[in-house]
């Protein structure tokens, strides 16, 4: 369901989750994870906050072809852009464990999407 706020009124919405382990294999990405999804209301529609929680969740274990952060971080953009019909970044604070061992690392993915 999309929401909508007061128009006209100067306004940047940021919405903030957290992105659980996805990765079947690798357990990636790490607790401590974040997405955040930034966009100025156009004509007072917001994206729901449900919405976005319900779409992260949708990528544990995979999302059809996509495995990858990056890529989940671009198809998130994508498809929030389409839903709020405007312009949408799209930020992940990533905690990773390298595949050959070693010490867990951030990696900051992000990503500009249009609808």
């Amino acid at each position: 369901m999309t929401r909508t706020c007061t128009p006209g009124r100067a306004t940047s919405v940021h919405h903030v989750v957290e992105i659980p382990p996805c990765c079947p294999v690798s357990g990636n990405p790490r607790p401590g994870s974040t997405l955040t999804l930034r966009y100025i209301p156009k004509g007072g529609v917001v994206m729901p906050v449900e919405d976005l929680s319900v779409m992260v969740e949708e990528y544990v274990g995979g999302f059809g072809a996509i495995r990858a952060q990056e890529e989940m971080i671009q198809n998130i953009a994508a498809r929030c852009a389409a839903l709020i019909q405007q312009p949408v970044r799209v930020r992940a604070d990533l905690v990773i464990a390298p595949p050959d061992g070693g010490d867990l690392q951030r990696m900051i993915v992000t990503c500009r999407a249009v609808p």
